[in-house]
């Protein structure tokens, strides 16, 4: 699949053709039809603020239709049209559990921490997935999100 990624600290984004991910257990595969373009992105780019290892998918801004399930999801998610939620956590620890998951230990960023949505599918945890009505541009839901 093709991908914009990060590959050097201020150095220019590069279109780059990488593997599908594919989706583990309670994820979804998301085919991306919208990534709004956040400051963080150009701060990342530009070496203001810590990222995951480089090269690096950046974009948190992100809105889809779910293509693929993994074990633990529904297949009735496959074709829902749907944002998504930028953190991704644990989903158990004491923090996720009263609804502050920003606090999670495992807490990481799509675009930041892990590869984001500039590439023409992401995988993230199904709870990320949130449902994004028929009425609602899927680049106004992406940017919602942030």
């Amino acid at each position: 699949m093709k991908a914009i990624r990060i590959t050097a600290l201020c150095e220019a984004l590069e279109l780059q053709e990488i593997g599908r991910p594919e989706p583990g257990a309670d994820e979804v595969l998301v085919a991306v039809k919208a990534a709004g373009i956040c400051h963080s992105d150009a701060h990342y780019r530009a070496g203001v603020g810590a990222t995951g290892a480089l090269p690096l998918t950046p974009g948190h801004e992100v809105a889809g239709v779910i293509d693929t399930v993994g074990d633990g999801v529904s297949a009735d998610r496959i074709g829902q049209r749907v944002c998504l939620h930028y953190l991704s956590t644990c989903g158990e620890c004491s923090f996720c559990r009263k609804g502050i998951g920003q606090f999670c230990p495992e807490v990481a960023m799509i675009g930041k921490d892990v590869d984001g949505g500039y590439a023409e599918y992401i995988v993230v945890p199904e709870r990320n997935a949130i449902p994004l009505p028929d009425e609602i541009p899927f680049s106004h839901g992406a940017v919602m999100m942030c």
